[in-house]
């Protein structure tokens, strides 16, 4: 069930750039260092115990883990400290050391990473039951959750692997949402999806083609042209690979006049 930021004592925003509030009190002085990294990674696995040497793993990938270390008690110092300056009288996050590891503690949480999971997941279900009216709703709201990319400035191992984990659901749901757009003639909202699937990912060339057909239905040459060079600079100097030959005949057929709204009627 999707729920409002302002009903959590703690609510977290992953997509774009990141931001936590306390007890509705922003978050902001993190310590330098691996502090705010170490945080991000045990409010995502919140609930579960993860290991040092996990942690170690996903921090500092580049260097072997020590039990003596003092890296991760340095960083988890630092933690502790921004979150005794934001929490109440009655902490709303608490970490604690369990079986070589820690566990954070935090029963009133707001993530939008978890909201977005939600909505994806209702939205699929609904969409294979036929409900079209939730998968539209539910689709809608997963892509309204993601205004940019996971930690979208931040970068790591595990980061990269829920981006692109990410990535493929926001896709996911902009297709049927693009989808939908089409059956109804909403070209605008097509336009829109399509700009935002390409956000996205640049190199699907089915994109290209539906704005080319779009475009020319209403005689909009120009704008034909326009989506026709990208689609052909992308495919071929950052993938070296040629357009298919649907991509090529819809051109053609578009400059020509063949797919304008009259001539279809005609």
């Amino acid at each position: 069930m999707l729920r409002e930021t302002t009903e959590a004592a703690v609510t977290a925003r992953f997509f774009g750039d990141f931001s936590v509030h306390v007890c509705g009190r922003p978050v902001e002085r993190w310590r330098a260092g691996k502090a705010r990294s170490l945080f991000q990674y045990l409010l995502v696995n919140r609930g579960r115990v993860v290991t040092k040497d996990k942690l170690y793993e996903v921090l500092w990938p580049a260097q072997e883990w020590s039990p003596t270390g003092s890296s991760l008690k340095v960083a988890m110092h630092g933690v502790r400290q921004v979150l005794s300056t934001a929490d109440a009288a009655e902490p709303a996050v608490e970490i604690v050391n369990r079986d070589h590891g820690y566990l954070l503690k935090a029963d009133d949480v707001w993530l939008d990473l978890d909201e977005f999971s939600s909505a994806i997941d209702t939205a699929r279900a609904a969409e294979l039951a036929g409900d079209h009216a939730t998968a539209l709703r539910h689709y809608s709201r997963a892509v309204d959750l993601c205004p940019g990319d996971f930690l979208a400035t931040e970068s790591g191992d595990w980061i990269d692997e829920q981006r692109a984990c990410s990535k493929a659901l926001v896709l996911q749901a902009l297709h049927y949402l693009r989808a939908d757009a089409l059956r109804r003639g909403d070209r605008l909202a097509a336009v829109r999806m399509c700009q935002r699937l390409l956000a996205v990912d640049p190199y699907q060339e089915e994109l290209y083609q539906t704005l080319m057909v779009v475009h020319g239905r209403k005689g909009e040459l120009g704008q034909v042209q326009t989506w026709y060079d990208i689609c052909l600079r992308r495919l071929q100097q950052d993938l070296d690979v040629e357009p298919t030959e649907t991509t090529y005949r819809i051109f053609a057929r578009a400059i020509r006049g063949e797919l304008r709204e009259r001539a279809l009627v005609a």
